[in-house]
């Protein structure tokens, strides 16, 4: 299979999993940008520098920065200095904000149901080290 229709189909399956997820965010409270902030965050674990998450989302530190602040402000996300540069903050959940990514989980978890229907649990566990592989090798690039 040529690699462009992997990331067609990897897009479509992002567009419909969206579709699937922002009416169910939007009742805990959750916009699709801040879902995507503080998944990003949690993602990246004690690497949540602004620059790191940022990179990740795939915008500019400045272009984040107001986001950023307006989640701290809100009290979903706080900023603690690195423990290796005190000038790197590092980006981290509140209890708050934990609490809505447990429920956010949920939903992830009925979704994910919804697209692995009719698979084995082989087929499952396959389908997940495969895009373990393909998430590894976009991670790779984007650190060299």
């Amino acid at each position: 299979m040529p690699p462009e229709q992997i990331g067609a189909r990897v897009a479509t399956i992002y567009e419909l999993q969206s579709a699937w997820l922002e009416p169910r965010l939007r009742k805990i409270g959750v916009s699709w940008t801040t879902f995507q902030l503080l998944t990003t965050v949690a993602s990246a674990g004690k690497r949540a520098s602004q620059v790191e998450v940022a990179r990740r989302i795939g915008v500019t530190a400045a272009t984040l920065s107001e986001t950023v602040y307006n989640h701290v402000k809100s009290g979903l996300l706080q900023q603690v200095p690195s423990e290796r540069d005190r000038r790197v903050k590092i980006l981290q959940l509140t209890e708050e904000s934990k609490a809505m990514m447990r429920q956010i989980k949920r939903q992830i978890g009925e979704v994910e149901v919804l697209m692995t229907h009719g698979l084995s649990e082989r087929q499952s566990s396959e389908l997940a080290s495969l895009l373990d592989k393909v998430l590894a090798n976009l991670e790779q690039e984007m650190v060299d």
